[in-house]
């Protein structure tokens, strides 16, 4: 008896030691990505290299709120989103790897939105803020911030959320800069709220509102008031002085393995190649229409030229440190919570 314990004990053990030996087949890199044209880049991506992606597609506010959730223990090795000043205060939370490879061939603009420390790189920009109008309610729009508040526009325009749109805090960072910086710029925020300013979730549903006519003006992100206007054509959309940057930016988790890093730092060249950054403007449905940060990639179709336009960059880390202040302080002036 002793002797047929004994046996199917050392089997037992056999058994767990060759599951435990047992190659465990390889995931491949994870990437959250904010960004519609994310699937179709890591598609094209394991295609090309035979290195597996696996794409977890998250609106930019919950893929932010998951790797805080997450801290240091990440269940991601990449993340592609709209907004430096959300990678700067991750960095800020010491989630992030540095020195991550600078893109090549980075134009002026792009050379002014890289990472002092490499948490981060730009992969293109849109601006944070644009105005999207209907000419045959509001003939005479708003060409700057400051005019958001004059009487001839009271109660006609509304904004996202910025604590549910991830990309609208940067928008908001904008329209503070422009005013004078914080806490300064607050009054021009209550100066818009007692001109009846609108808030609603997100860019899906403020478009909506400007389309059923609760509202006149939209302020939105520009791709997605390019992509809507390309398919309503009788609205207008006009780029505000000065126009705030709002970068596409890669960030990778910290602590990750040689091997990883390796395979990481290739998908970030890769996603920055020209024939990639076709796909990704192709394929991206409103993500698709961004400016490009490197040379020789023209923009999509039916954007402007910004070479005439007052481009302004914000300080990711500043604005990045004041985000959570600055959302609840909004919160709080635009509810009375």
């Amino acid at each position: 008896m002793r002797k047929l314990i004994a046996g199917a004990f050392a089997a037992i053990i056999a058994t767990i030691a060759a599951i435990m030996l047992w190659p465990v087949p390889d995931a491949g890199l994870v990437l959250y990505s904010g960004l519609d044209y994310g699937p179709a880049v890591a598609d094209a991506f394991t295609k090309e290299t035979g290195i597996k992606l696996r794409v977890v597609r998250l609106a930019t506010g919950s893929l932010l709120a998951r790797i805080v959730a997450q801290g240091n223990h990440p269940d991601w090795d990449l993340a592609w989103f709209d907004g430096a000043t959300a990678a700067a205060a991750l960095d800020g939370d010491h989630l992030l790897a540095h020195n991550l490879p600078t893109p090549a061939g980075l134009t002026p603009v792009g050379q002014s939105m890289l990472s002092a420390d490499g948490a981060y790189i730009p992969t293109g920009f849109t601006l944070a803020g644009v105005f999207i109008s209907d000419p045959a309610r509001m003939p005479d729009p708003p060409a700057a911030w400051d005019d958001l508040a004059a009487p001839a526009y009271k109660g006609q325009v509304g904004m996202n959320d910025p604590s549910i749109s991830g990309p609208s805090y940067p928008m908001l960072a904008g329209m503070l800069a422009n005013a004078g910086g914080w806490p300064r710029g607050q009054g021009f925020v209550r100066a818009l709220k007692a001109n009846g300013l609108h808030m609603f979730d997100k860019n899906d549903t403020t478009v909506a509102a400007l389309q059923s006519q609760a509202i006149s003006l939209a302020i939105v992100q520009s791709s997605a008031a390019m992509f809507y206007a390309a398919h309503h054509p009788g609205l207008r959309v006009t780029i505000p002085t000065p126009a705030y940057v709002l970068p596409n930016v890669m960030v990778e988790a910290a602590g990750l393995s040689a091997e990883r890093r390796a395979e990481a730092a290739r998908f970030m060249a890769f996603v920055m190649r020209p024939d990639i950054q076709a796909l990704r403007q192709a394929q991206g449905e409103a993500d698709g229409d961004y400016w490009s940060v490197t040379a020789n990639v023209p923009p999509p179709p039916g954007l402007p030229d910004l070479s005439q336009t007052s481009i302004a960059t914000l300080d990711p880390a500043l604005w990045g440190r004041l985000e959570g202040e600055i959302n609840a302080w909004f919160a709080k002036v635009m509810t009375g919570a």
